[in-house]
């Protein structure tokens, strides 16, 4: 039967130089990473200039809650991934397909249960995280409309994953495109057009979600992909649910660790700068991730040919993939650097170009966090690499080192000494810090599998073992 072809039959790994492959799996991961910035962006500038600077610090202070869904979203659905790569690379195609089937419903019940207690407890949930009553009322119109649009997020970024993993990136990008392209299409027309206001950003959200869902199901049930999904594979089979959480752990603390720092951060900020300092830094954030994105589009596609070729037993390639990985990943966020620093205020300026007190900080505050851009792929890549070979602790205490044992202490410290200035200053500090770890650990990886650091192209000794 000519749909029954398996993925062995026709590799989507093999037959490729190392570049082509990295190519062919991130060129499409970074476009929709990189879309979904730019609508981010755009509707955060769509609330700046219809709202103002309450709106955007009302979209800010949900954005703990969004990290809590990407962080069980990641949880199961990058730790599923890397299991279902090192399972392709085996051969085990079957257990591949459950894996599959389990990620879809844990990632299902998962997201259903967080969303149910947002709704349940939302203002205090809200007043948690930073909303004081200024704030409140925008915060809660917000999420009372985007929360269902959350629920399908975590699930369909979790889901991707193996869209791209299973050979084809092409359609993981679309699935992206098509929820970033509907958001900005229809944000304007739901803001300034229905006046919607901040309800209409949210809404825009939502619409786009349940579209880009739409299509992610209908892949994993059509032709198209040989690995669907179907009731038989739905069975929670407990050693595939601990194996894969373990694997996703140090994504999920990385989210959860982040959720934390923001609420803690969002508190400072309004103790030492007020709604005006939540605002900008949103901005700042949201600007950041424009950079950011791309960066982890080409980490999300390095992992499946590094946990294909680790599960293959091909080291070195592993290897040399990452190392490909982090020198583009360079370029590109020494590229974003020199951007940001030079153009921080026309950046600034088109989220509420009325607001000069707001772009003034807004700018400040971009500068500031993307300090140190150019070495941050040394630590996120790193990250990526321990997940993709199946090295959980490793991966989780990297995620950890920066968010939980760094920035968070960091944050509560140095305003002591410098104010506002300090709270701006807590995450560079970190990153710092925690890149330089990263830099130590792959290190003494590489040079006990007979590497140098990842500008050697030198290949591993073949007595090298697992």
């Amino acid at each position: 039967m000519a749909q029954a072809v398996s993925i062995h039959e026709k590799n989507p790994f093999k037959a490729k130089t190392i570049s082509q492959l990295l190519i062919k799996f991130s060129a499409p991961a970074v476009a929709g990473m990189f879309v979904n910035a730019i609508y981010n962006i755009i509707s955060r500038i769509y609330v700046g200039q219809d709202v103002g600077a309450n709106g955007l610090a009302g979209i800010t202070i949900l954005f703990p809650l969004g990290l809590i869904y990407m962080g069980f979203s990641a949880l199961i659905g990058v730790g599923s991934n890397a299991l279902f790569s090192i399972r392709l690379g085996e051969k085990k195609e079957d257990e591949a397909q459950l894996i599959l089937g389990n990620a879809f419903v844990l990632l299902a019940i998962t997201s259903g249960l967080i969303t149910l207690l947002s709704y349940l407890f939302l203002d205090p949930f809200l007043g948690f995280l930073g909303a004081d009553s200024e704030v409140l009322p925008y915060a809660r119109a917000y999420a009372q409309v985007v929360l269902p649009g959350y629920f399908l997020f975590a699930i369909g970024v979790g889901m991707n994953n193996f869209i791209r993993s299973s050979g084809h990136p092409k359609t993981a990008m679309g699935t992206q495109f098509i929820g970033a392209f509907i958001n900005i299409a229809l944000g304007p027309i739901y803001i300034f057009v229905f006046h919607w206001g901040i309800k209409g950003a949210a809404a825009a959200t939502v619409t786009g979600q349940v579209i880009s869902f739409t299509w992610i199901l209908l892949f994993f049930t059509g032709q198209r992909s040989f690995y669907r999904l179907r009731w038989k594979y739905f069975r929670l089979k407990w050693h595939i649910a601990v194996n894969s959480m373990a694997i996703g752990f140090s994504q999920f603390a990385f989210q959860l660790a982040s959720g934390t720092l923001n609420v803690i951060l969002n508190h400072s900020l309004l103790k030492y700068g007020g709604n005006l300092a939540i605002s900008a830094v949103g901005i700042a954030v949201s600007v950041n991730t424009l950079v950011l994105m791309p960066l982890i589009g080409i980490s999300q596609g390095a992992q499946p040919l590094i946990g294909y070729n680790y599960g293959a037993r091909k080291y070195s390639t592993a290897i040399q993939t990452l190392k490909m990985a982090m020198r583009w990943g360079i370029v590109v966020t020494t590229c974003g650097f020199i951007l940001l620093e030079v153009f921080a205020r026309p950046i600034a300026s088109a989220f509420n170009s009325n607001d000069t007190a707001l772009v003034d900080l807004a700018a400040r505050v971009i500068r500031l966090f993307n300090i140190l851009l150019p070495i941050i792929p040394l630590q996120i890549m790193t990250t990526s690499f321990f997940q993709a070979i199946n090295k959980p602790l490793k991966a989780a205490f990297l995620s950890l080192s920066r968010q939980v044992l760094l920035v968070i202490p960091l944050v509560l410290i140095l305003p002591l000494f410098w104010g506002l200035t300090g709270v701006f200053l807590a995450p560079v500090f970190a990153d710092a810090i925690s890149t330089s770890i990263a830099i130590k650990m792959i290190s003494d990886f590489f040079h006990k599998h007979g590497q140098n650091f990842f500008f050697s192209k030198r290949p591993a000794p073949k007595r090298v073992t697992a």
